[in-house]
């Protein structure tokens, strides 16, 4: 069977049209971990659980024991099923490979195995990984889950929040995901804390400050807009926040330099005569185009000989970091105060 969408396995969940193998992997894991539980409730009647579902872990799993279960026939149910966690299946060895894939192409019509990987991160792309997951779709179902677009989320959380008796606008919702990323998991928690701490309302950018912890993400772009309107005092101030947050020199580094790539790429664009998202075609920013929108507004006031200016800054800062024995936060202060300077329209 040829790999699914999200879509196509709801409508198999809805219809109980089930295929007899699921590879459910990808970046989303709050959608995983969903699925996989509809996806069991469905299959698997409750009161029978104890018969017919046979959890594994897959980072120990034994192929036989695991073979041996999926041949029992269901007991009061039509389905019996395996749920295998976390199997590393783009690094299983030789031995291993060749039992799961003897598992896999001989199930039984009254089994539904289920590989879920809701915390394991696999790399599908290699040749080993690309190999197993055409297996995969020979004799069942993958489905890979990606982060939310923008609209997703929004919906997401303004859902999230009516079920909680309160009330979240778009602006708010896009506040929310500019402070902890686009994660669902960390969403959802932050989406119950804020509610929590609301009680019931309208949830304003005020509440969410009054709970949610920016990411370094987060943080580090305040860092970057701070410089650009040339707030030496509060770059610097959000600098000693993320050393405070004991973050990685080189992390900070990579942070930072988010934004001014973005910026870059869109004025290119925009001096092309294009618009700042057509950039997206060419990088790597499905479902982010509105980084390339906020990076054409930041560049308005930079020419390309600065915004150069400022990559080769932080590429500098990059070197230094991974290669001198020079302190990392001496470093981070000289790369500010350059950026600083260029933005001033000096020449360094």
């Amino acid at each position: 069977m040829p790999a699914i969408n999200e879509s196509e396995l709801k409508m198999q969940i809805k219809s109980s049209a089930f295929s007899n193998l699921y590879f459910l992997y990808g970046e989303e894991k709050y959608l995983i971990k969903h699925y996989t539980n509809l996806l069991l409730k469905k299959i698997v009647p409750a009161d029978f659980a104890d018969f017919n579902l046979h959890t594994y872990d897959g980072k120990g799993a034994d192929m036989a024991e695991i073979s041996y279960a999926a041949e029992a026939l269901p007991m009061f149910s039509e389905y019996s099923c395996i749920l295998i966690r976390d199997l590393p299946v783009d690094s299983l060895n030789a031995d291993t490979s060749e039992k799961f894939e003897a598992l896999i192409s001989d199930i039984s019509d009254t089994t539904v195995i289920i590989v879920s990987l809701p915390t394991l991160e696999v790399n599908m792309k290699s040749a080993k990984g690309k190999k197993m997951l055409a297996l995969i779709d020979k004799f069942g179902t993958s489905v890979c889950f990606l982060h939310a677009g923008a609209a997703q989320l929004i919906k997401l959380i303004e859902k999230g929040a009516k079920d909680r008796n309160c009330i979240f606008g778009a602006s708010e919702a896009n506040y929310l995901i500019s402070l902890i990323g686009d994660d669902m998991t960390v969403i959802i928690n932050e989406l119950e804390k804020i509610c929590a701490f609301k009680k019931e309302g309208t949830v304003t950018k005020a509440d969410i400050d009054a709970v949610v912890v920016k990411n370094m993400q987060a943080r580090a772009f305040d860092l970057a807009k701070a410089l650009t309107a040339n707030n030496c005092d509060l770059a610097m101030s959000i600098l000693d926040t993320l050393f405070y947050m004991r973050e990685e020199p080189i992390s900070i580094l990579g942070a930072i330099m988010t934004p001014y790539i973005d910026m870059y790429r869109a004025k290119v664009y925009i001096s092309g005569g294009m618009r700042a998202e057509e950039a997206a075609k060419d990088f790597n920013y499905k479902n982010k185009e509105f980084r390339l929108t906020n990076g054409g507004r930041s560049a308005s006031k930079y020419s390309i000989s600065q915004l150069r200016s400022f990559l080769d800054i932080l590429s500098e800062a990059d070197t230094l970091l991974k290669s001198s024995a020079v302190d990392g936060r001496l470093i981070l202060e000289q790369t500010i105060t350059r950026l600083l300077l260029v933005s001033n329209g000096e020449k360094l």
